[in-house]
Parts: structure tokens; sequence; C-alpha cells
């Protein structure tokens, strides 16, 4: 019997073995996609900067302005040569690169002619930065999924990846906002932190949902290897964005000017250049020249941020810093707008060179030999912007040494426009005792740039403790005109207005003040409580007070703020009130040791009881102030006690004999204190009066004032 195997048996033994992935499609390799264009570097990268900035700070500052001449700035360059190096591209996008220069040109004049409108543009940069980061994060991921056939990222599922980027964006702009920003040169919507918090954390579980359901998704249909880089680029968006998030979180400031300037715009225009690299290769094709694309996007990228700045200080006597800011944050603005016209998937041309591999356009024409003075002229220019590189990275190394005055004086001959480094001159000049060189600086800088708060305040209080009234009261009514929303200024400003006797400046400088901050400024409300009473308007004044004793401040200064509320609501006829204040004001000095301002209280108390017209009670406060400032051994409060007492005494009907004593030991213990010299006269004053009232017999009552004295603090009616 024959035996011949069956189609079952041969089917093993016939089938092919499972085929191999097919391998994935990269843009330039497998380590340069996912270091560069996935973000796996972020993790050592951003570690690296965490734990050496705040060791290195000058180092590391130095270190990435050099990295900016070489990454950063290009970055923006190759925007641009995407938009205008060919014909073609000229033409379709000529109009947005028209309108939008237009429009960045006329906003560096706007904010060059005004500069407090710098912060907002800043704050505007700040704050889209991420967002442009957002955008190219979720480009490229949608880009590596395509290019080796992702086909779970269906339209529906597309818009919730797009959504899972999205969210860490978010949630980091409300950790901006939360609060008051950290950063002067910053706005903030100043959200409530509970309310930031709670939405923060809604945003992060949102986060965290989706991502979970995308990337069970594609790793169910196409396994890790396909879907590992779109994943990446998720969990890269996560790294970058949500630890702002966890910082305020944990009742910490976020620094938002990091997010524009630091390791992650370094990260993020690594990445801009490696994509853009492979485009314009593909689009170059055999005519590629890796040097020449480099140069371009050097000389074009120095062009756009370094001879502006340069040419408004020294030509027209603009602010370095102010010019330099307001560069760096407009040109990035023109290249947010740029670069969202340019970079688009769903454009045939884009999608055709990064997804399809295919050639960005038909076959390449040989370029036309340009001219030798075509040639010179451009080697020129990058010479000139090479030196001028150069040139400037040398001024930011000395102006970064913040204690070396002879390098900030270095750098301010470079550019002597350049109030930042005059600013840090004076704090150089002032740590080594040099107060000429740092008010000449201060002036300097000033001069530069008025809009700069730090420095005016710094010259006003300069000027305050050298005695410079009248100077410092110019220099105030300056500074105001510049930045009439200056609270600090504003305080200043109150008081040397007062001294100057225009009470109407200064209650007008100190109400401003605190509607602009009004629960943060207890001297300004008290310094209107006192002119409200110098006013006779107690019930104001009684306010004003209350408001300056809701901040914390020191224990003597509360009681000397009590004692003024209670003084405000006696004159208010809120007698009741009154008694509570001083009754307060006492036990509290006497807990505190102060025996004068114990003194002062006790006094206080005194003339209320007069005013019912308590007696008894009034003289056994009286005398308990003046036992309590003979303990102090306070020439001014004993003084102060001896007088108050010597007219409650006159106003009782006392010997005369014993307020003219009362008045001698004023007048003495006020001649025993610099601070008593404008009592001195109210004192001698009183005591005149009775002394012509006493007649011959006054000069053998001086003789006794000891026993005097002492009899007079016993006095009963």
């Amino acid at each position: 019997m024959t035996s011949s195997a069956s189609a079952t048996e041969l089917a093993p033994s016939l089938t092919s073995p499972p085929a191999a992935p097919p391998p994935l499609r990269w843009l330039h390799n497998a380590p340069a996609d996912l270091l560069i264009g996935c973000g796996l570097w972020s993790p050592p990268l951003l570690l690296l900067a965490y734990f050496i900035e705040p060791r290195f700070a000058r180092q590391f500052a130095v270190a990435f302005y050099a990295i900016a001449l070489v990454c950063n700035y290009p970055h923006y360059a190759a925007t641009w040569h995407r938009a205008c190096a060919r014909p073609a591209d000229r033409a379709r996008y000529g109009r947005v690169l028209a309108w939008s220069s237009l429009l960045t040109l006329a906003a560096l004049l706007l904010v060059h002619a005004h500069p407090p409108l710098l912060a907002w543009a800043f704050t505007l940069y700040v704050f889209w930065s991420p967002w442009h980061y957002t955008g190219q994060n979720y480009g490229i991921a949608l880009t590596l999924a395509r290019r080796n056939g992702v086909t779970a990222l269906d339209p529906a599922t597309t818009r919730w990846l797009w959504r899972a980027f999205a969210l860490p964006y978010v949630m980091l702009l409300l950790a901006f906002n939360s609060g008051a920003a950290a950063d002067p040169l910053l706005r903030s919507a100043e959200l409530p932190p509970a309310a930031a918090n709670l939405l923060i954390s809604a945003c992060g579980l949102s986060f965290l949902a989706i991502s979970f359901i995308i990337g069970r998704k594609l790793i169910t249909r196409h396994g890790w290897r396909a879907a590992g880089p779109a994943l990446a680029l998720l969990a890269t968006q996560a790294l970058w964005f949500l630890p702002a998030a966890a910082i305020a979180l944990a009742g910490e400031t976020a620094f938002q000017a990091r997010y524009s300037s630091g390791m992650l715009a370094v990260l993020h225009s690594a990445q801009y250049l490696w994509v853009t690299s492979y485009y314009a290769r593909r689009e170059s094709g055999a005519q590629w020249r890796p040097w020449r694309y480099g140069l371009y996007l050097f000389a074009v990228g120095i062009a756009l941020f370094l001879p502006g700045p340069w040419a408004a200080s020294l030509v027209f006597g603009v602010d370095f810093t102010t010019s330099f800011l307001a560069f760096t944050a407009l040109v990035n603005i023109h290249h947010f707008i740029l670069d969202g016209a340019v970079w688009k998937l769903r454009e045939p041309r884009v999608a055709a060179v990064l997804v399809q591999d295919g050639a960005a356009s038909g076959p390449a024409t040989a370029a036309a030999r340009q001219p030798l003075w075509q040639k010179l002229g451009l080697a020129a220019a990058v010479a000139g912007l090479t030196l001028l590189a150069g040139v400037d990275l040398v001024k930011f190394v000395l102006g970064g040494r913040v204690t070396d005055a002879s390098a900030l004086l270095q750098a301010l001959r470079l550019n002597p426009n350049d109030a930042l480094s005059a600013a840090r001159l004076a704090r150089a000049a002032l740590a080594e005792g040099d107060r000429l060189r740092a008010r000449e600086a201060l002036e300097r800088a000033v001069a530069i740039n008025p809009y700069d708060a730090e420095s005016q305040a710094m010259l006003g209080q300069m000027l305050l403790e050298q005695g410079e009234y009248d100077t410092a009261y110019r220099h105030y009514q300056t500074f105001h005109e510049r930045l009439p929303n200056n609270v600090a200024a504003l305080v200043n400003l109150g008081a040397l207005a007062a001294r100057q006797g225009a009470e109407s400046d200064a209650v007008a400088a100190w109400e401003r003040a605190t509607r602009l901050d009004p629960d943060g400024q207890p001297i300004a409300w008290a310094n209107l409580g006192d002119a409200y009473m110098r006013a006779g308007r107690a019930q104001a004044a009684a306010e004003a007070y209350e408001r300056a004793l809701r901040a914390p401040r020191d224990e003597r200064q509360r009681i000397e703020w009590t004692l003024k509320l209670g003084d405000a609501c006696l004159g208010a006829q809120r007698l009741g009130q009154a008694e509570a204040c001083y009754a307060r004001a006492l036990d509290a000095a006497q807990t505190a040791g102060d025996a004068a301002l114990a003194s002062s209280a006790a006094t206080r108390q005194a003339g209320l009881h007069a005013a019912r017209q308590e007696l008894p009670q009034a003289l056994a406060r009286h005398q308990a102030a003046l036992q309590l400032a003979e303990e102090s051994q306070d020439a001014y409060a004993q003084g102060a006690a001896w007088y108050e007492y010597a007219l409650l005494l006159a106003k009782q009907g006392a010997p005369a004999e014993f307020v003219y004593a009362a008045c001698l030991q004023a007048e003495a213990h006020f001649r025993e204190t610099p601070g008593g010299a404008g009592a001195r006269s109210t004192v001698a004053a009183r005591r005149a009066a009775v002394e012509r009232k006493l007649g011959p017999g006054a000069a053998d009552l001086r003789a006794r004032l000891t026993d005097l004295s002492a009899a007079a603090r016993r006095w009963q009616p």
C-alpha cells in the first residue's frame, strides 16, 4: 500500500516564515531622529541645566548666549530660507511675509518710542513660545507616524492626539498666570492660585487619560516600534511643560522667561534645525551644500537680532537692553507667524517631502553664477556680522561680571547706552563703598532708560540717604511722570511732598498708591491717616489707620499706629473705640517692655478720662505715665509726659507753681534730645505765661524744682 502525504501535512513545510516588519523610515538616522527630533536627550540636558545653573550662573549664561549665536538665531533664519529662498516660495508666501514684516517693523518702532509697551510685547512672546513648541512637537509626531504607516491615527484619533499635546501647554499657561508674575518685565492675569491649581489638576488628569487611551490604541495596532516616535514626542511635551504646573501646585512661582530663553529654547531650536535641514537637503537635491546652508542660517540669524539693537543704541541713543529685548520678542513673534504659514503637513509639497520622501519640486536647475562683486559683498557682510557677533558676545561677558567694576566700565565703552551695565556698575561701586561713582552710574542709567524702575528707585533712595530732599523730590516727580503706577515711588513722593508743604500733592500720591495696592501699602495708609488728622478728617483718618494695621508690621510700629487710631476715634467721637485702642496699646507696650510707648498710651488714656470729666482717673493715668516715662529713661517721652501733665493741671485749676514745675521739667527733658527742638518753643511759651503770673517768686520756685515737682505729681483736687 502506497502512502502519500496529505495537503494538510504538507502545509507547514510550504508556509513562508513570518515577514519581518519593514524598517522604520527616519529623516536623518535613528539616533539623530530619536535624540533631537523626538527629544529623548531632554531629560539629561534639563537635569544638567538644573544642577549646573545655580552653581555656575555666569558661565552658564555665557554658554547659552554663545549657543544662541549658532543654534537659536539660525533656527529663525531657517524659516526665512523656507519662505523666500526660491522664487516659487517667495510667490507663495510673499503676502504673509510682507504684512507680518510690516507689522513687526511698526511694533518695533512703537516699542522703541514708548518703552513701557515692551512688557506687553515680551509677555506675548513668552506666552506664545511654548505654543510654538507645542505645534512643532505635534507636527513632528504626525510626520514620523505617517512616514511609518501608523494608520491607527484616523481623523478622530488625530484630533484627540492634538488635545493631548495642547493640555500640557494649557497647564503651563495656567501656572504662568497663577498669582503675580515673578518677572517685572512680564504680565500675569493673576488668577487666584486655588482656582488655577484646580484647573491644572483637571487638565493633568485629562492629559493622562487621553495619553493612555491613544498610547494603548497605537501600541495594540502597530506595536512599540512604529508607535514609539509619536509617543516619545508626547512624553517630551509633558516633560517640557508639566514641571511648571507641578511648581504652581506646590505653591511656588513659575519663572516664565525660562521657557523662552533657557534650555527648552535650545532643545526646540535644535529640533527645528533637524527637520528644516532635512527639508532643505531634499529640496536642493544634487545642489545641496550643507556648509552654504549653515553659513546662510548663521548670517541671517545674526542679521535678524543684533544690528538693530546696536544701531538703535549707538545711533539713536536708545537703551541697548530695551532695544535688544524688543527685537528678541517681536522677531520671535514674526517667526511664529511665518512658521505657521510655511510648515503645514496638509500642504502637498510639505507632505511630499517630509512624509513621502519625495522631491520638493521638479528637476533642479543649475544655479546661475554670481558675479564676483556679489560674492565679495556677501563675504564682507558675513564677516561684518561675524565681527558684530563677537563684539556682542564680548560685551555680554563683560556685562555679566556684575561685581567687577572695571569689566562693567569696559562693557560701557563698547556701548555707552546700556542702562543695564550702568545699573550693575552702580551696584558694584556701592559694594566697594564708592558712592560717588555709584551715583554717577545710576544717573547715567536713569538718563539712558528713565523707565527702569529699579534704577530710579536706587537713585531716589541714595538721594534720601544723603539728605538731598529737594533733589529727591524733583527726582520722584520725574519718576512718577515716567512710571505713574509705581507704588513705592508714590509713597516716597508723598512723603517728600509733605516735607515740602505740598499737602494736597502728598495726599494725592498716597491715595493713588493705596488704590493701586490696597493691601500691601501700610506705610501709605498710615501717612494718609496722619494727613487726614492734620486736615481734621478724623473719620477718614481712623479708616486709614485701620487699613494700615491689617498688614503685618513690627510690634513697635503696630503700637504707634494703634495709638494714632485711638486719637482718630477720639476725634470722631468714637470714645469707646478710642478707649479700647489705648488699652490695647498700653498692654502691648508693657508686654514688649517699651516703657516710652506705654507712657504715651497712659497719657492718652488720661486725656480721654479728662474729656469725660473723670478727673481722679485722669490724674491717676497721668501720674502713671510720668512713672513709665521715667522708667524708660527716654528724654522725649519724659518731656511729653510732663507737658501733658502741665496742661491738665492748668485746666483743672491746680496751683500755678505745680504747672510751672511741670513746664520746667518738660523743657529740661526736651532740651536733652534733638527730637525735642520743635516742642521746646511750645513748652517755653506756656512756661513764660505761668512765669508772668507768678511774678518775682518764680526764681525761688526754680531753686526748689525737685521738691515742687514731687508735690505736683501727688496733687489731688
